[in-house]
């Protein structure tokens, strides 16, 4: 099996402690994310063998970045050295009724800046037979959007399987166009694509397969390369208790894994993130869709209760989660 790369930008997390407020707290905690080394990293403690392509000055942040990286069984090595900054966020996590938040700071970063032509792509790809990027690459600028669209064709060039999670942020489309304008272009070149549910309270009522099926009609009937499109769906107790499951639709049957009841939630952020790696690791290695929705589901349920942006859990704990009754037992 080959490798697997993920493209998009490393961000230097800035988080106030514990359940305190950005506005209140005098010391900020230091550690690194982004949704695509998010990616890379699950997949590491998956036993992939993963490299994850993005562009960063040279500075001492970004060698600890890459040492953060390389620390989980990351490829650092096709990082660019380039551009000004490195971006970054502000975390302030949520508590029952607060909710979280995230402020960014990523205008005009190294991988804002990056451009078509900087990646030398046939070394990138050499060995790789899967390609993973996520809708917030081509919301940093518009230069990183026409580099997103060349990753794109050349995996599609080479017969590269490719996934892609919308991963829309409001905040991040500042450039000129729109996610909507820019998105459909993108996602047609995509084999496996996350997509949106369908707006019902879950909490409350609850999803049907007809609703997925019909969102996920729209999705292939719109993007007729792509083969499967995948779901996560939270209910929203409060900030700090969800309910959380997954949902793969191929064209003819909707796969839905069984729901989590998530209390005490430690940190929501890479959840998302945690879900598409558990995905791509099941497609790969386990035996049929249904098993690698109930993977992706809990590694995803697992992350919840994980601080920081990286799912930092093995192929067996997800399996104990999936298989057996967990219940939070000392492993002895």
């Amino acid at each position: 099996m080959g490798r697997i790369i993920t493209f998009g930008e490393i961000l230097l997390c800035l988080s106030a402690p514990g359940a305190a407020r950005l506005k209140q707290s005098k010391i900020l905690e230091i550690d690194f994310g982004g949704a695509e080394a998010n990616v890379a990293v699950s997949l590491a403690q998956f036993e992939e063998e993963v490299s994850f392509v993005s562009r960063l000055p040279e500075n001492d942040m970004s060698a600890q970045a890459k040492m953060s990286l390389k620390s989980f069984g990351v490829d650092v090595k096709p990082i660019l050295k380039g551009g000004n900054r490195m971006g970054l966020y502000y975390y302030e996590n949520g508590a029952v009724y607060r909710s979280g938040k995230v402020i960014y700071d990523r205008d005009f970063s190294s991988m804002a800046t990056i451009a078509p032509g900087m990646v030398d792509w046939d070394k990138v790809f050499e060995g790789a037979d899967w390609f993973h990027w996520t809708g917030i690459s081509p919301a940093l600028s518009e230069s990183a959007y026409y580099t997103t669209l060349e990753a794109l064709k050349e995996a599609k060039f080479r017969g590269i399987t490719i996934s892609g999670d919308y991963n829309y942020r409001s905040n991040l489309w500042n450039w000129g166009k729109g996610h909507t304008e820019v998105m459909p272009e993108l996602l047609q070149y995509c084999d496996i694509m996350s997509g949106i549910h369908p707006d019902v309270d879950i909490v409350k009522e609850g999803l049907s397969d007809a609703l997925f099926e019909q969102a996920g009609e729209e999705m292939l009937g719109q993007y007729p390369n792509c083969k499967m499109v995948v779901f996560t769906s939270r209910g929203s107790v409060s900030a700090s208790h969800n309910l959380w499951s997954g949902a793969l639709y191929d064209g003819g049957k909707v796969y839905r894994s069984k729901q989590y009841n998530l209390t005490h939630i430690v940190d929501r952020v890479g959840t998302g993130d945690a879900f598409m790696a558990g995905l791509i690791y099941g497609l790969r290695n386990l035996k049929d869709k249904q098993e690698a929705v109930e993977f992706a589901t809990a590694s995803s349920a697992l992350k919840h209760f994980i601080p920081g942006d990286q799912n930092i859990c093995t192929i067996e704990e997800v399996h104990k989660l999936v298989y057996e009754d967990q219940r939070g037992l000392i492993s002895r």
